[in-house]
């Protein structure tokens, strides 16, 4: 075996020791970093892309809370990249209000 592939194929081994580790607290360690909004319309469409005319991936309503993926929302300020649950996407920022995370 060469030395190149004596590497890799270590490499491919950490990796499956320590992808799941990785993955079970990645959402634990993104909770709550860039705050939260609520939900200030009766029903609020989340978008797969900061689009208007982009797939709904899922719905929200009023009053429910949710997690800002980003620190900003886009550059004109009308989308944000919001997480409901296991749902990530994009929600018009004009129907969101801030609020403390739980």
């Amino acid at each position: 075996m060469s030395n190149h592939s004596r590497r890799f194929a270590v490499a491919v081994a950490i990796s499956f020791v320590m992808g799941p580790m990785c993955l079970a607290t990645a959402p634990a360690q993104a909770a709550n970093n860039f705050g939260c909004f609520q939900v200030v319309t009766p029903s609020l469409n989340i978008r797969a892309r900061p689009y208007s005319d982009a797939k709904v991936i899922g719905t929200a309503s009023a009053g429910d809370v949710l997690e800002k993926r980003k620190p900003l929302c886009t550059l004109r300020g009308y989308w944000c990249a919001v997480r409901k649950g296991a749902v990530e996407g994009y929600a018009d920022k004009s129907f969101l209000g801030t609020t403390k995370c739980p």
